[in-house]
């Protein structure tokens, strides 16, 4: 008989992300997406992911998260100002399309030149 020893030998557990981070991300993924949605909700999304972004760096320099999440907490905050510009640029763009085609309307009805709806 030998003697034999079992040994299990364990992988240390992976580090987890941290959930502001991938908070971050996620809803600055989203304000690029909706930014097309007359601007609102890329703004509320963009600002939320830069806030995350925020305070997940303060979790990883704090020691509070591990340094894994800090790539996800980077892109959060990348997309969340582009998805922010792209948001205030695209909502700008339809206030002015707005009161455009408003003072055209105004100044074509001032001048009695309005379109009429029925020919006869």
């Amino acid at each position: 008989m030998s003697n034999e020893q079992n040994t299990v030998q364990y992988s240390p557990a992976p580090q987890q992300t941290s959930g502001k981070a991938i908070a971050s991300m996620v809803l600055g993924i989203c304000s690029i997406i909706t930014c097309w949605a007359y601007g609102i909700p890329g703004i509320i999304c963009g600002i939320l992911a830069i806030v995350f972004a925020k305070h997940a760096f303060q979790r990883i320099n704090d020691g509070l998260a591990p340094e894994t999440s800090a790539g996800m907490a980077k892109a959060g905050k990348i997309c969340g100002w582009v998805g922010l510009c792209l948001s205030i640029a695209y909502l700008l763009f339809i206030v002015v399309y707005v009161i455009i085609i408003v003072g055209l309307i105004g100044a074509a009805a001032a001048s009695g030149n309005a379109p009429t709806l029925l020919p006869f």
